[in-house]
């Protein structure tokens, strides 16, 4: 047995979730990987996989496995491309992103990566829950906001302008704050994706205002706060790509003009010491020039 192909066979039926899928990945028979699977365990005397014949389950073992075998599978990839005898990107590319932004942006620029570079192939996963990078095996995530991990890589491919934002329905109903303390008294929109009890910061020339707010309505996802500020239920802080369109046409109006919202840094993370592979490299690079074209 070749341990290096049924370890990185088993890899992909953990993260594919099926043996079937793997063996579609990999190019060969689902018996071959069920083969490869069975003589792993054998050689470490340990179930790693639980098949009924509904379903398969990975054990505990096997999820302890799998983590060293997932890094070892991606040292071996960044060492073989190493001493290869060019750049080129190449293999597989696991992405996570937010659902919004993920499908403005990351799905139209994956579009241009994968047209520029045949031999990739990119495994996109979108949510807007927080993901471990090592545990979902993940060699990037592209997160907008700082991230809560300072541990891990970043490199910052945009800023996002934001505006603080409600519908004239709501502003007849409740007033229209005037400084940025007077949200405290505000129905507010919250972003449950930021660290609990983030204040809302707001700066003036010199000086900044960070302001805690009660969530009359929490979400880990912008589109779900959108559709909450356009119903006149409150008041949110939403990115220019998503409320540009509400703001031209007059659905909804920006507050507190004079003063300024941090921009959101919109970045690719990765985990601690791991070299970015030029598969990597390259999908930043693609989706930088994508929002630098869009703006985002």
């Amino acid at each position: 047995m070749d341990r290096l192909t049924a370890m990185n066979a088993f890899v992909r039926v953990v993260e594919l979730g099926s043996f079937s899928a793997a063996a579609a990945d990999l190019r060969v028979e689902q018996s071959t990987v069920s083969k490869w699977i069975a003589a792993l365990e054998d050689e470490l005397a340990a179930r790693l996989i639980d098949r009924t014949t509904r379903q398969r389950r990975v054990t505990e073992a096997g999820q302890r496995f799998y983590q060293r075998a997932r890094e070892i599978a991606t040292s071996y990839a960044a060492a073989a491309a190493e001493v290869q005898d060019d750049e080129r990107p190449r293999g597989r590319l696991r992405v996570s992103a937010p659902v919004v932004f993920g499908r403005l942006f990351v799905v139209p620029a994956a579009v241009r990566f994968l047209r520029r570079y045949p031999e990739v192939e990119l495994d996109l996963r979108m949510s807007d829950r927080y993901v471990d990078l090592v545990e979902g095996g993940f060699d990037l995530a592209v997160r907008v906001g700082a991230p809560l991990d300072s541990s891990l890589r970043a490199r910052t491919l945009a800023r996002s302008r934001r505006h603080l934002v409600a519908t004239p329905r709501y502003l007849a109903r409740c007033g229209t704050p005037e400084r940025p303390r007077q949200l405290s008294v505000h129905a507010c929109l919250v972003h449950s994706g930021l660290a609990p009890g983030s204040p809302w910061v707001f700066r003036r020339g010199s000086r900044t205002q960070r302001v805690r707010v009660s969530a009359r309505f929490a979400a880990d996802n912008s589109e779900a706060l959108l559709a909450m500020a356009r119903a006149s239920l409150g008041v949110a802080v939403l990115a220019d790509w998503l409320v540009a369109r509400d703001l031209e046409r007059g659905r909804l109006v920006s507050l507190l003009p004079e003063y300024e919202l941090p921009a959101a840094p919109v970045q690719a993370l990765s985990a601690p010491g791991r070299r970015a592979t030029p598969t990597v490299r390259a999908f930043a690079d693609v989706l930088a020039d994508f929002l630098a074209a869009r703006r985002a």
